[in-house]
Order: structure tokens, then sequence, then C-alpha cells
């Protein structure tokens, strides 16, 4: 959200009627491109729409952090949002990942993040995304993030918990943990601000 605060309607530099007149004191608050809203999570987070709405929220995540995050799956935290996900599926196929981008989530790797992230014990051993192999290095309370084990490469991973969802992001050289963590720590805020 871009804020211009100005005195008058004169300090603010724009073409005359591309913003509304500010009053004096007052602020103006611009919306975010089309692209960047997403609307507010239907009761089920599963259904169709919301899952397009998603995808289309992760595929601007993985195209316009300026490649910090390599890529994003998202995974819902209720069983019963779990099956409405492998019951719509167009590949006729079960599977708990609701949208991912840039990674191949693998379900079982999926549901063994999912189980250990609930139980809190996710840090007791490796964790797995797309064959890639992580340590959790980092515990906080919605958070957990980790390092890359199985390459010779720098990287790692961020899981994020949010109402209904957990966000679970990959990120790799050159990018560096203070910048990808931030960006998916925002991204997860903004799904728990929309009820997700």
């Amino acid at each position: 959200v871009l804020e211009i605060t100005g005195r008058s309607s004169s300090s603010v530099a724009a073409p005359l009627g591309s913003l509304p007149r500010a009053r004096p004191s007052s602020t103006v608050r611009c919306a975010p491109p089309a692209r960047d809203r997403m609307a507010p999570a239907p009761q089920d987070a599963g259904t169709a729409s919301a899952i397009k709405a998603l995808e289309r929220y992760v595929n601007g995540m993985v195209t316009d952090s300026s490649r910090l995050v390599q890529g994003i799956a998202i995974v819902p935290l209720a069983p019963s949002e779990q099956t409405a996900v492998a019951s719509s599926s167009s590949s006729g196929r079960k599977t708990i990942v609701l949208v991912q981008k840039g990674t191949a989530l693998r379900a079982l790797e999926a549901a063994t993040i999912l189980e250990r992230t609930l139980a809190g014990t996710i840090n007791r051993d490796y964790v797995y995304v797309g064959g890639a192999q992580y340590m959790i290095t980092s515990v906080h309370r919605r958070s957990f993030y980790g390092r890359l084990m199985s390459s010779a490469a720098a990287g790692g991973v961020v899981i994020a918990k949010t109402n209904k969802l957990l966000v679970i992001a990959t990120y790799a050289a050159p990018a560096l943990s203070a910048e990808a963590i931030p960006q998916v720590e925002k991204f997860a805020d903004d799904l728990v601000k929309l009820e997700y």
C-alpha cells in the first residue's frame, strides 16, 4: 500500500486528477496492483475458488520476489480441506498439497512435514522438500527455518504456519536467509490477514 501524506493537495506530485484531492494533514492510500490483491478466504480453504486465488498469489510471490524465493508449496492444516482438495483435483490423483510453484513437494514429504509441525517435532530430524534434505536450525512461535544439507550450494527452507495453512518455501544461492525469510514471513502474514 502506497501512502502519500501532504499538507495540501498541491504538495502531492502527481498528474492532476490521478489522485483524490488530499485534505490538509490527510493520508491518501493507493490500492496495490490487481495482481497483488487476493480475495478473503472462503470458509473452506480447499475450495476451487480459494485454490485459484492462492495459485495467483503464489505465482506472483515466486516470479516477483527478485528471485529470493525459489519455490513455495501450501498445505492445508485441516484434514477436511485436504479431502476437498484430493476430490477436486483435476488429475484425479490424491494430494494434500494445495498449491506449489518452483518446487516439487511430494505428498509423503508434505504429510511428514505437516505431522511433525503440528506435533512440534519438526526440528528433531531432517526435512525433505522435493528430494532435497534440510536441517531445521531455528524454531520460532509459528515458523521454522532450515539449511540445505544435500548439496554443496547454499540454500534453505522456511516453514510458516497460518490459521489454516502451512507455507513451505525454499531459497537457494545467491539469495541469503536474511533476505528470503522476511519475504516468506510477510507472505504468511498476508495470508493471515486474508483469513487463510
